[in-house]
């Protein structure tokens, strides 16, 4: 099983690409993207594309990382399309800033995706800690990019666990919908908390 998000091991050049420059990409996308004329976003979104070809990770795998934005468009769509009904405004029924909006997240998401897929924790976190420790010349204890690493984990790990529960549910003879929901959610959290605790130690235990 493969969740969103997930490390997928493959040899690509994006693979062997240093992590700190996938981590700069990372933060460096939506801040540009928001940043930018749209025009950057749309030369952007085939580009990440063609890099998810070149990573060997599967154009599947990519595709399904960016299903969250689906549901981000429609409910961006949705408020537009309400608000036409409501205030009957002689301008059309999508705007742009909401088009606009979810071309830059899905860049954004592809980043997410890419960065993710071609990286592990514990590549992740020796690349913060050379960061920190330059930083701040070798005093710190390193704890501030243990725990970006965490939080930079803890992503993949909700929709792992979700996976992982929602396989379980559906064993059981489980129907989607609201109560799926009612009954997963708190699982979710629980576990999660425990294996980002798991997570942490395991990362001090690498240091």
């Amino acid at each position: 099983m493969n969740s969103l998000f997930a490390y997928t091991k493959a040899d690509s050049v994006i693979h062997r690409t240093p992590a700190w420059l996938k981590l700069l990409i990372l933060f460096a996308v939506p801040i540009t993207v928001y940043l930018s004329p749209i025009q950057v976003a749309l030369i952007m979104i085939p580009a990440f594309f063609i890099l998810a070809l070149i990573s060997k990770t599967g154009i599947v795998r990519f595709l399904k990382d960016l299903s969250p934005i689906v549901i981000y468009s429609i409910l961006i769509l949705s408020i537009d399309v309400f608000s036409w009904l409501i205030f009957r405004k002689k301008t059309a029924v999508i705007t742009e800033t909401s088009l606009y909006l979810i071309l830059r997240l899905l860049c954004a998401v592809e980043a997410a995706s890419l960065f993710f897929r071609t990286t592990g924790i514990y590549e992740t976190m020796q690349t913060l800690r050379k960061i920190e420790s330059v930083l701040t010349f070798g005093k710190s204890n390193l704890a501030v990019s243990t725990i970006l690493s965490l939080f930079l984990s803890f992503l993949p790990q909700i929709f792992a666990t979700w996976s992982e529960l929602d396989s379980a549910y559906r064993a059981r003879g489980g129907r989607n919908g609201l109560g799926k929901v009612a009954v997963l959610l708190p699982l979710l959290i629980s576990l999660c908390i425990r294996k980002a605790q798991t997570t942490y130690l395991a990362l001090l235990n690498r240091s």
